[in-house]
C-alpha cells in the first residue's frame, strides 16, 4: 500500500479518513509505548472520547489548549483531538519551571494547559456528539521557537501547510503505510509533529519508544534523530550487535551533521539524510540521501528558497500563517512574499549548504567570525562529541571566539592540546579558539538540542567573560 494523497477539500480529518476506509481500519496504527497495539479505527475512538472530554471543559473551537508533557499516547489524543474540535493546540516543554508555563499561557491565550495525568480519566464508549466538519485551512498548531530575546514566539500553522510538508520528507524516504516511524523527538517541538503528519498522511505505524529507546528505534523502518541520538545508536549497535533489525531510513537535522557518523551508520545498511527545517516551515525544508558532502540537498516537494545577500528566503509547501501576538496573527513574510529566515547560506556542488545563523556571526579585529564553521572544523577532528564557538569581549579585537564542547572521552588539558594542534593546520589564526571549556550537561533541560542563548547566558555568568 502506497502513500495516498489526502485532498484538502475532504470533510474528513486524516484519522477519520483512515478509520473510514476498508482497508485501513483494522490495520494496526500505532504501537504504545507498553507494547500495546490500536488500530485506526480505535485510534478513531480514543480521539473523539478525548474531543468529548474538551467540550465538556467547556472548550470550543475558539479555545487554545495548552499541554507540558512528555510525549504519551494520551498527549498525541490531546493534540489531534484539539484539532477535531476546531481550537488550537500549543506544545510545553515539561522541563519548563511553572512560573514561565503560566506566562507563556497567558502570553498565548490559553484556555487550559493540560498535563498527562490530566487525561488519566477520559470515560470509554462510543459519543453520538457531533463535531464539526474539518477545516484544513483553520489555525490548528501553534509551536515555540527560539527568539534572540524575551519570550519565544508561536508560530501558527493550519493542517494543509503539515501535509504539504510531510508529503515532501516522505516522498524523499520513500515512506508508506506499510511502515513505521519512531515518534523520537518531542511533540512540543516541530520535528516531533512532523513525524505525526507524515504518519496521518500515508497511514502508516507510529511507534512510541518502549524502556529501550534505542531496541525500539531498531523495531521501525524510519526514525527521526538529532546528531547526539545517532552517535548514541551507533556505540548502542557496537555495544548490542544485533543480527536483525528493522531500521532502514534515518532522517537527520538540529545541528551540524558530522560526515563520519553519517558514513558509520552507512555500514550497518541504513540510510541517513541530511536535513535543514525550521519551525516557521512546518519542519524538513530541504534533505538529501546524506554523502561526502556538506549539504543539506536541493527543496523537497513545493518549496522554494532563494539567497539575497547570504541569507536563505523561503516560501512554498509547509510556511507558517504567522506568529500568535495578542489574539492575532501576525504575517512573517516580507513584502515581497518571503520568509527571511537569518540562516547564511551558499549554493555549492548543486545543492544548499547552510553556513550558520547571521545573527551568532561577530567581528574580532576587523574580520568576520561564522561560529557554525569553526565548529564543524572542530568536528572534522573525530575527538569531539558536541561543540559550541561563542564570542568573548576582548578589549584589543572587540571579541575572540572561544569553544565550549564535550570530547568523547574526558575533558582533560592534553585532549585540549591535542585539538589545538590539530586546528592550527586547519583554521586561519584568528578563527583559533583561544579558550576551551567543558560542556555543562545540565543545560540541555530535556530539549532535543542545547540553546545556544541559554549557553551564552551560563558562561557570561560563570565569570569567564
Amino acid at each position: 500500500m502506497k502513500c495516498e494523497p489526502i485532498l484538502s477539500v475532504t470533510k474528513f480529518f486524516p484519522w477519520q479518513r483512515l478509520a473510514n476506509t476498508l482497508q485501513y481500519r483494522d490495520k494496526i496504527a500505532l504501537r504504545s509505548s507498553q507494547g500495546d497495539v490500536f488500530t485506526w479505527g480505535e485510534i478513531r475512538e480514543k480521539i473523539d472520547q478525548t474531543a468529548v472530554f474538551l467540550q465538556s471543559r467547556g472548550l470550543t473551537s475558539e479555545s487554545a489548549v495548552a499541554f507540558c508533557s512528555k510525549n504519551t499516547e494520551s498527549i498525541l489524543f490531546l493534540y489531534l483531538a484539539t484539532i477535531q474540535i476546531g481550537a488550537k493546540i500549543l506544545g510545553l516543554n515539561p522541563a519548563f519551571p511553572k512560573d514561565k508555563i503560566n506566562e507563556l499561557c497567558r502570553e498565548y491565550d490559553i484556555d487550559l494547559c493540560l498535563f498527562d495525568e490530566d487525561l488519566l480519566d477520559i470515560p470509554d464508549g462510543h459519543s453520538s456528539v457531533e463535531f464539526p466538519q474539518a477545516d484544513f485551512f483553520r489555525p490548528a498548531t501553534m509551536t515555540l521557537t527560539s527568539g534572540s530575546s524575551g519570550l519565544p514566539k508561536a508560530v501558527v500553522h493550519h493542517i494543509q501547510s503539515h501535509l504539504d510538508n510531510a508529503r515532501g520528507v516522505c516522498q524523499l524516504m520513500h515512506f508508506d503505510s506499510s511502515q513505521s516511524w519512531l515518534l523520537s523527538l518531542p511533540l512540543y517541538h516541530v520535528s516531533g509533529q512532523g513525524i505525526v503528519w507524515r504518519w496521518l498522511l500515508c497511514g502508516g505505524e507510529l511507534h512510541f519508544p518502549q524502556s529501550d529507546f534505542y531496541q525500539s528505534l531498531l523495531q521501525t523502518t524510519h526514525v527521526s534523530l538529532v546528531p547526539t541520538q545517532l552517535q548514541r545508536l551507533l556505540d548502542y549497535l557496537v555495544q548490542h550487535p544485533q543480527s536483525h533489525f528493522k531500521t532502514c531510513h534515518i532522517l537527520l537535522g538540529g545541528a551540524h551533521i558530522p560526515l563520519t557518523l553519517t558514513q558509520s551508520i552507512r555500514a550497518y545498511g541504513i540510510q541517513a539524510y541530511s536535513g535543514y527545517g525550521m519551525t516557521e516551515m512546518a519542519s524538513t525544508i530541504c534533505a538529501k540521501l546524506s554523502d561526502h558532502l556538506p549539504g543539506v540537498g536541493q527543496p523537497l516537494l513545493g518549496r522554494e528558497f532563494q539567497l539575497v545577500n547570504e541569507e536563505i528566503w523561503l516560501k512554498g509547501a509547509g510556511l507558517a500563517l504567522g506568529y500568535w501576538k495578542m489574539g492575532e496573527i501576525i504575517p512573517l513574510t516580507n513584502q515581497q512574499g518571503w520568509l527571511q529566515t537569518k540562516d547564511k547560506g551558499i549554493w555549492q556542488n548543486n545543492e544548499l549548504v547552510v553556513v550558520g545563523r547571521l545573527d551568532n556571526m561577530f567581528i574580532s579585529g576587523g574580520e568576520n567570525i561564522q561560529p557554525e564553521e569553526i565548529e564543524g572544523v572542530i568536528l572534522q577532528s573525530n575527538w569531539v562529541k558536541q561543540v559550541f564557538v561563542l564570542p568573548k569581549k576582548d578589549s584589543e579585537f572587540g571579541a575572540r571566539p572561544i569553544a565550549v564542547l564535550e570530547f568523547y572521552e574526558h575533558f582533560t588539558e592534553s585532549a585540549v592540546e591535542k585539538l589545538r594542534i590539530f586546528l592550527q593546520e586547519h583554521l586561519a589564526r584568528f578563527k583559533q579558539p583561544i579558550a576551551y571549556y567543558p560542556l555543562p550537561q545540565n543545560l540541555q533541560s530535556g530539549a532535543i538540542k542545547i540553546s545556544r542563548k541559554v549557553l551564552t547566558q551560563w558562561f557570561s555568568t560563570e565569570n569567564y567573560e
